[in-house]
């Protein structure tokens, strides 16, 4: 995972070299606004130009972002760039004796309560967690929408089936026709005729991705929205991206399914030759990596199989990118 950590003052400095250090797996990019207060071997950066460009930077590449300094110095940094709970970035705070460690953005969707007790965990911390559903111990219907990878249609809707839960009332689920909708306080639906509750949507689509090396997550991003505007289909209805095992290290899918928050999941060469359906063969492809057809296949066998290919392998760029709907 890629992290960017800013702080503000000598002892912001050490916390970041400490945070840096106890996540050896992740990349943390680290920022100083006082360069006085920078040990040249430490893997701090100095800020010489506005600590508000990189914050704008991470909302834009979807970057973790976390500071070591006072609340009140974050929020004002961050408050330009706000949009909504679904799609903005995790944002943590710690206070620079590295003694809590604050999530004040994008708890659920983005992960930035999981985060901060990872990060509390590794720092001898404590996290301080503050989402109403979290600290009652009760069913939060946003986590629960995105383990199970179904669509937020009215985002409105949350907070109406959060109140009801932390009152203590029941919460009736409908899935399609059975139970009734009427009543329902969330739906479980392809389609709605209503946004008197929570709608719920399973994603349709898969991605079938194939690429050369190197390729990076903006070449891999215009190859996708090429396909994806072909279909007029937008990234919140994108189930997962799919590819070969060859491909599981490719750092632009990589940094595609983390920008997007969209799983990533990849296939053997063997299980995917062994995918029933018309897909379009290739032998150069077969002789690279071993299967003559990576994206339509991946793409079919991530639906379970059954779904149906809607855009046959389209190739820009040395990437390719085939879409499957899925079938519930």
């Amino acid at each position: 995972m890629k992290l960017v950590a800013i702080c503000f003052s000598k002892k912001g400095a050490e916390l970041l070299k400490r945070l840096k250090d106890c996540l050896k797996g992740d990349e943390v990019l680290c920022f100083c606004k006082m360069s006085g207060d920078i040990d040249e071997d430490s893997g701090i950066q100095a800020i010489t130009g506005e600590t508000a460009d990189i914050v704008r930077d991470c909302f834009d590449n979807q970057t973790p972002l976390i500071f070591a300094g006072a609340c009140g110095i974050a929020v004002r940094l961050i408050a330009p760039f706000i949009t909504d709970k679904l799609h903005d970035i995790p944002v943590i705070v710690m206070d620079e004796l590295g003694q809590n460690v604050i999530p004040i953005l994008s708890g659920h969707v983005g992960g930035a309560n999981e985060l901060s007790e990872r990060i509390a965990n590794v720092l001898g911390a404590k996290a301080i967690v503050t989402t109403a559903t979290d600290i009652n111990k009760t069913f939060s219907v946003d986590i629960f929408a995105m383990e199970n990878r179904l669509k937020i249609n009215n985002k409105d809707g949350i907070k109406d089936v959060s109140g009801k839960v932390l009152r203590g009332e029941p919460i009736r689920i409908s899935i399609e026709e059975f139970p009734p909708e009427s009543g329902a306080d969330v739906v479980i639906s392809e389609n709605s005729i209503s946004r008197d509750y929570l709608w719920l949507s399973p994603k349709k689509y898969v991605l079938g991705i194939g690429c050369k090396r190197g390729k990076t997550r903006e070449e891999i991003e215009n190859a996708v929205k090429e396909a994806l505007s072909k279909l007029d289909i937008d990234y919140d209805d994108i189930y997962a991206f799919a590819s070969i095992d060859k491909k599981a290290d490719e750092k632009g899918l990589l940094d595609l399914s983390a920008f997007h928050r969209i799983p990533f999941v990849t296939f053997s060469a063997e299980i995917l030759q062994k995918v029933e359906g018309d897909f379009e063969s290739s032998d150069f492809v077969k002789d690279t990596v071993g299967v003559d057809n990576v994206c339509e296949r991946a793409a079919i066998l991530l639906t379970g199989g059954k779904g149906e290919l809607v855009l046959r392998k389209q190739a820009r760029d040395g990437v390719t990118v085939a879409i499957a709907r899925r079938h519930f």
